[in-house]
């Protein structure tokens, strides 16, 4: 498994809201920081697609306005026209990320 450490929280969405295959963004608490990712990839090959921060995001969506291009966050499901929803999945506890991979992306 490889990772891609995306420079900010709307870069994520904009990968997760230009694929029509993953619609959920997933959360996991690593050293004191927050980890929000998208696992991707090819036939031959995983990527983790992730965005580190200091404070947790609040809501249990991410939602994006395409219109007019902002991102924000809410307890429930934007049903406004041009909002998109995606949940933050919480993780507890895993083995999707090798512990390895957990290191390096503590040290970033």
């Amino acid at each position: 498994m490889k990772f891609v450490q995306l420079k900010t929280v709307r870069d994520l969405v904009m990968l997760v809201a230009s694929s029509p295959a993953t619609n959920v963004i997933q959360h996991l608490e690593n050293g004191g920081k927050h980890v929000y990712f998208v696992i991707g990839g090819t036939l031959s090959e995983v990527f983790t697609y992730l965005v580190k921060l200091d404070e947790p995001i609040e809501g249990s969506f991410i939602t994006y306005n395409s219109y007019k291009g902002e991102i924000g966050s809410s307890e429930k499901i934007a049903s406004e026209p041009n909002m998109n929803s995606f949940p933050i999945i919480e993780i507890i506890n895993q083995n999707l990320i090798p512990e390895e991979m957990l290191e390096t992306v503590a040290g970033l």
